[in-house]
C-alpha cells in the first residue's frame, strides 16, 4: 500500500512539474502579446506588455503610450513579425534579443523596417513586462 502510495504522489508530483510554464516561455508569452497587439493596433493588449516603469532615454511609460497610440492611429495597417530570439535571464530582470521585420501602411505606401532588437524585461508578480529597449 505505502510503494502505491508513493508511485501515485511521484507521478503527481512529475505531472504538476510538466504542467509549469518556465520563466523562459513566459517571456515568450509576453513577446507573442506584443506582436499580436501590433498587428491588431490593439493599445490595450500593447500596453499590458509594458510595465509602468518603463524607461527608455527620455521616454516613459506615458510617453511610450502617446506613441504607440499615435502609430496605430496614422497606420492603416501594421504587419510585425520576429525571429532567431534569445533570451537572458538574471533573476528578476532579462534581456531578449530577437531579428524583427515591421511593415506600415497608410493608404498606397508602405514603409518597411528590420532588424535586431534588444527589450529589456523585468518580472513582476507572475508576468513579465518590457521595461526598456523599445
Amino acid at each position: 500500500m505505502r510503494r502505491s502510495f508513493l508511485s501515485v504522489l511521484f507521478f503527481v508530483s512529475i505531472l504538476f512539474l510538466a504542467c509549469q510554464i518556465s520563466e523562459e516561455e513566459k517571456i515568450y508569452q509576453t513577446l507573442n502579446r506584443r506582436q499580436e497587439a501590433l498587428q491588431k493596433k490593439d493599445l490595450s493588449l500593447y500596453l499590458s506588455c509594458i510595465s509602468r516603469a518603463y524607461q527608455n532615454k527620455e521616454e516613459d511609460f506615458d510617453g511610450l503610450q502617446k506613441r504607440i497610440e499615435g502609430y496605430f492611429k496614422t497606420f492603416d495597417g501594421i504587419s510585425y513579425s520576429n525571429w532567431d530570439r534569445s533570451v537572458q535571464i538574471d533573476g528578476e530582470t532579462a534581456t531578449a534579443i530577437q531579428q524583427f521585420h515591421l511593415e506600415v501602411e497608410k493608404g498606397e505606401k508602405k514603409n518597411s523596417y528590420s532588424g535586431k532588437e534588444a527589450l529589456f524585461l523585468k518580472k513582476e508578480g507572475k508576468q513579465w513586462r518590457i521595461i526598456g529597449g523599445l
